[in-house]
């Protein structure tokens, strides 16, 4: 007797409907509908910053969204969001106030008045705060000397998250001056500067690129030679 064989990918293509019919009939049976999804929140970022953290992101996709709701705080806290659409890209954000130094992990879900909701996205920031401000240092000073009418300064190694230098001083004029160097200077020259007077200066620094605040390490004060 000559056997006939069912090809593999007919086989497979007949299990395939058969799933297919018997989930159909279940949705029917329970009277539940498929799931539908709005369209989620696209380029998340977390900008940290002095005791503070801002959420910002896009909507590219899904016209009828209708509202944004960020938690955190394991969940505990939450932030609800109104949203109008636009004919094109959006770009929305929101700045958490009042976060104490540490790490925080936000969930972020779009949805509209129909009752559906995005996938979340997730992302995780730290805010930052005392225990950081207070192990900043000042960018090393080499020298401070006095050429003519001038004070020259000369900067050791400037570390990577220095942004750059703050100078106050007075003038040979009786003047406050203040002098912002950049990182990337190796010396400040201060101009027509007090013969005798003392001069101050502190350091700013940013801890992540996207950070949104400037922290200083604490004023120093020096006198040029």
């Amino acid at each position: 007797m000559k056997k006939t064989l069912i090809p593999v990918y007919i086989l497979l293509g007949i299990l395939l409907l058969a799933s297919c019919s018997k989930m159909d009939d279940y949705l029917q049976l329970s009277g539940r509908q498929e799931i539908a999804y709005t369209g989620r929140v696209d380029s998340l970022k977390v900008l940290p910053g002095d005791g503070r953290l801002k959420l910002t992101w896009l909507l590219i996709s899904d016209p009828k969204i209708t509202g944004v709701t960020i938690y955190y705080n394991s969940r505990k806290d939450s932030v609800i969001l109104p949203v109008k659409r636009s004919a094109g890209i959006d770009s929305m954000s929101y700045l958490f106030s009042n976060m104490p130094e540490g790490s925080y992990s936000f969930e972020v879900y779009t949805w509209n008045n129909s009752g559906s909701r995005s996938v979340p996205a997730y992302i995780t920031g730290r805010s930052y705060g005392p225990i950081y401000k207070s192990s900043l240092l000042n960018r090393a000073l080499t020298a401070a000397t006095l050429v003519d009418t001038d004070a020259q300064l000369s900067w050791g190694l400037a570390e990577e998250t220095i942004t750059g230098m703050e100078i106050s001083y007075t003038s040979n004029t009786g003047q406050s001056v203040v002098v912002q160097a950049p990182r990337s200077a190796a010396g400040t020259r201060l101009k027509n500067y007090q013969p005798g007077s003392s001069f101050s200066y502190r350091t700013s620094f940013r801890p992540d690129t996207l950070c949104i605040d400037t922290f200083y390490a604490d004023a120093v004060t020096r006198q040029p030679q």
